[in-house]
């Protein structure tokens, strides 16, 4: 057993440092990163944001079918929290890199807790309509868009190189977890409190994150040249281009994106009107979703070691996709709740893989703006998700389902007749 290791290089604005650590031998090798005081403060704001941020995703489908009957305004309310990615991400990459992060990141979510609690008042007094909550969402995008690329970019900044993998996989690990426990909590707390005791929640959620951030020691790096968002972020694709692995797996997230995401917009439709259940059958779809990404995450913590992922992730990404379309087909909620469990796998592995390869291949001055394009692809995602409601409008839920998993394999099989040798590289 080799000797537990008392410090560890860290980089201080610009300089590295080493930094003392405390003895804990008992603490599994690939638990390392926890040993770093801001990654433990990073994961316990994120604990309290996100457990908040599955319970708004439940109550809010729900309280949009109530108000509506409309699949469609179910998804538009749900595009709303990403359509914001799509023309502020080019600007959100460029604030993440030039920007000092702590204090971005502590005004993102200070930003986004006073719209929770502005939305779960207008709840609770019964004044809510849906423009209410488009409009309240699309604020709350704004912010998240701000807030994403920077935060992911922090991880990097709480852990020595070294660690880099093992901490991106925590930190999926914790979203991954709340996704079991949000869910949960999500539908108790709309069967007792309302949708707007979930709002209100999640604002004290974001709020307690903010406070996180601003007890951690980010550091501050000096940036050399003039500001310019155009400039900065075609600089970042330029860089993007050069590098065959990095387009390749950004091409493979935005076909999942518009495809494969689809269902989890449409899940309130799916528990009323398929599967005839009621709150507790929509928070238990999510669980076994959340489930699914634990047992993912789990995994890649398992094999963070391994220097090849190509395998791993192309099993995942199968998988996801035969079982969406296992979800649409599923005659009962329990064959559902096995389907997206494994969903939650598959998307899992898939989604931490290209992650953790954007973060450890890309030097620290693109970091932000590779990740903000991560999240401009994100912000694709109402088309895609739009369409979906239209047709489960039109046709049926199932029909919206398959239609987007069919042509996501196609596109999918004919990226890897064009790029099957960059598999090989990662």
């Amino acid at each position: 057993m080799p000797e537990e290791p008392h410090a560890a290089v860290m980089q201080r604005g610009d300089a590295w440092v080493v930094e003392p650590l405390p003895p804990v031998s008992w603490l599994p090798e690939r638990l390392s990163p926890v040993r770093y005081r801001d990654f433990r403060l990073l994961l316990a704001g994120l604990l309290m944001a996100l457990s908040g941020w599955w319970m708004i995703i439940v109550a809010q489908g729900w309280l949009v079918l109530e108000l509506t009957d409309s699949a469609a305004a179910v998804t538009l309310v749900g595009a709303m929290l990403s359509l914001p990615f799509l023309f502020l991400a080019p600007l959100s990459g460029v604030m993440a890199d030039r920007l000092y992060r702590k204090h971005l990141l502590v005004g993102t979510r200070s930003a986004v807790a006073v719209l929770m609690f502005i939305e779960g008042a207008l709840i609770v007094s019964g004044h809510i309509e849906v423009w209410h909550m488009v409009v309240l969402a699309f604020l709350a995008g704004c912010a998240f868009a701000a807030d994403i690329p920077a935060r992911q970019s922090l991880i990097p900044d709480t852990v020595p190189p070294p660690l880099v993998a093992n901490a991106v996989a925590l930190n999926v690990s914790m979203f991954s977890l709340t996704t079991i426990a949000g869910p949960i909590l999500g539908a108790a707390m709309l069967a007792w409190a309302g949708a707007g005791g979930c709002f209100i929640a999640n604002g004290f959620g974001n709020a307690a994150l903010a406070a996180s951030i601003g007890l951690m020691r980010v550091p501050r790096r000096q940036r050399s040249g003039r500001l310019s968002v155009t400039g900065d972020f075609i600089s970042g694709l330029r860089y993007v281009r050069g590098q065959r692995v990095l387009l390749t797996l950004l091409s493979v997230s935005l076909i999942v994106t518009l495809t494969a995401r689809n269902w989890q917009q449409l899940a309130p439709v799916f528990v009323r009107d398929v599967f005839d259940s009621g709150e507790a059958g929509l928070g238990a779809l999510y669980t076994a979703a959340g489930i699914g990404a634990v047992i993912g995450a789990a995994f890649l913590v398992a094999v963070s070691h391994w220097r090849r992922r190509a395998g791993i992730y192309g099993v995942g990404l199968s998988a996801a996709f035969v079982a969406i379309a296992l979800f649409a087909l599923s005659p009962s909620l329990g064959v559902a709740l096995g389907a997206v469990m494994v969903v939650g796998v598959g998307l899992q592995v898939t989604e931490t893989t290209t992650q953790t390869v954007l973060l450890v291949e890309t030097p620290e001055e693109f970091r932000g703006r590779m990740m903000s394009l991560s999240s401009l692809i994100w912000g694709l995602q109402p088309l895609g998700v739009l369409v979906a409601g239209i047709v489960a409008d039109a046709a049926s839920p199932q029909a919206a389902i398959l239609v987007g998993v069919g042509a996501g394999a196609c596109l999918l099989v004919l990226l890897y007749t064009r790029t099957a040798r960059v598999w090989s590289t990662f």
